[in-house]
């Protein structure tokens, strides 16, 4: 079977990365994540990034390049996870689709609850953003 196609962002704003909280009522309830979806049919997955975080948050993103890509295997489905960098252009944050959302500091990604496939982002983004300077984020 094929993997899941899903995408994820990475949005930055003042030094911080924006982590949302799935709801209750879906599956891996309460873990954090970097905020995405899955690929409607015959959707391009940069279309289907903008479309998830204004069904979420309520914001819009200029999508830029991928950032990364990683393969994880749930017991249930493997998914392929396309995370790209997302820049907010407009909207106030709203907890829409999610519990909650919080702006992370890139070396405190690590203290969340995090869905299984997120986490080695999480250790990539500690890893390579402890020694940017992120007041220019």
């Amino acid at each position: 079977m094929l993997p899941l196609l899903v995408t994820a962002a990475l949005i930055e704003q003042g030094g911080k990365i924006l982590l949302t909280r799935r709801r209750a009522d879906v599956p891996y309830p309460n873990l954090w994540e970097f905020p995405g979806g899955k690929l409607e049919p015959d959707e391009d997955p940069r279309t289907c990034i903008a479309r998830e975080i204004l069904e979420e948050l309520g914001i819009t993103v200029t999508v830029g390049p991928v950032f990364d890509v990683i393969y994880h295997r749930y017991p249930e489905r493997t998914v392929l996870v396309l995370v790209y960098r997302c820049f907010w252009i407009a909207g106030e944050v709203a907890d829409l689709e999610v519990a909650e959302h919080r702006w992370v500091l890139p070396a405190d990604i690590a203290g969340y609850r995090l869905l299984p496939a997120d986490m080695p982002l999480s250790e990539r983004i500690c890893r390579e953003f402890a020694y940017e300077d992120t007041s220019r984020l």
